[in-house]
């Protein structure tokens, strides 16, 4: 798929924002948008470092850094985070927004309450739930009771928000007794739930919390109780074991495991594949292994965002 912009619009974008920058080299009338992972020529990048060993031609490229590149490249040289200002850029052009749609094929229960501009695809089910203005439910989403979904939150299909968990005792003749699950689901605003997740509501009078702009990449399973903070990110099929503790900030990667009751601190890191089993002692910890232990780290891991506290 081909992606462009003009010149004229990233300049005009720059301009609008108040962006100081300067231009050197060749400009041409439009660009694909593209990555450095996979790089073409007449392509828009940024770039941030100073170990460049790509080969373009024609593209334009926004740095803070002097690059010495022929090849008829143009340069947009920002004091700001490059990265950044990219990435607010696509977002003003392109960020996804609710149509305001209501598909007929969703059944939406009649006390279900929802906001203004609510978005809600075909297939949906919704339950005795609430759900803010501007947020986008796509198709084959389940919505159960008693969830709460805030403002401008985007969930993507095949989710199903306030599953049933399962908690049960043994009984004498060594029959299981379930315990009904009788909590709810909070996801507070700006957040976004990626396809294919699982969020498992509270099991009495507990509640499974997602906290204001938190991102959670496909195949997430988080468990009954749940306390995720503000500003998390988690990676592909993260799993949290029942009432489970991420405090604000947190960057969680692929495949993690959290075994219940498990509480990390502020601005940890968890590396892909690590298995949590105990409580961290402090913030801004690297935990990594399997089970995980914790390393100390100074905030400049590759591949994540740096924390702006």
């Amino acid at each position: 798929m081909n992606v462009e912009l003009s010149f004229e619009e990233i300049i005009d974008y720059l301009k609008i924002n108040k962006i100081k920058y300067s231009f050197s080299g060749t400009k041409h009338t439009s660009y694909k948008i593209c990555s450095l992972f996979e790089p073409e020529s007449n392509g828009f990048y940024f770039f941030v470092g100073d170990n460049w060993t790509y080969n373009l031609e024609r593209s334009l490229i926004i740095t803070s850094v002097n690059l010495d590149i022929r090849s008829e490249n143009g340069f947009l040289h920002v004091e700001e985070n490059p990265q950044l200002i990219y990435y607010q850029l696509l977002n003003s052009m392109f960020q996804e927004k609710s149509n305001g749609h209501i598909s007929k094929s969703a059944i939406i229960h009649k006390k279900a309450n929802l906001g203004k501009n609510v978005q809600i695809d075909p297939f949906v089910v919704i339950g005795k739930s609430r759900i803010g203005d501007n947020t986008i439910i796509k198709s084959h989403c389940i919505i159960n009771d008693n969830s709460s979904i805030g403002k401008n939150v985007i969930i993507e299909p095949n989710c199903t928000i306030g599953a049933t968990g399962t908690a049960w005792v043994w009984k004498n003749n060594n029959e299981k007794i379930r315990q009904p699950q009788l909590g709810g689901v909070f996801i507070e605003d700006n957040c976004f739930i990626g396809a294919n997740s699982v969020i498992v509501r509270g099991s009495l009078n507990e509640d499974t919390r997602v906290g204001i702009n938190t991102v959670i990449a496909p195949g997430a399973r988080i468990g009954h109780g749940t306390k995720i903070g503000q500003n998390v990110h988690f990676a592909n099929n993260v799993v949290t074991g029942g009432n489970t503790k991420i405090a604000d900030f947190c960057f969680i990667g692929s495949s993690v495991t959290f075994r219940p009751k498990v509480k990390i601190h502020q601005f940890t890191v968890v590396a892909a594949g690590a298995v949590i089993v105990k409580n961290t002692k402090r913030s801004k910890q690297l935990l990594i292994g399997l089970p995980a232990e914790e390393r100390e780290f100074n905030g400049n891991l590759k591949g994540i965002p740096k924390f702006s506290e």
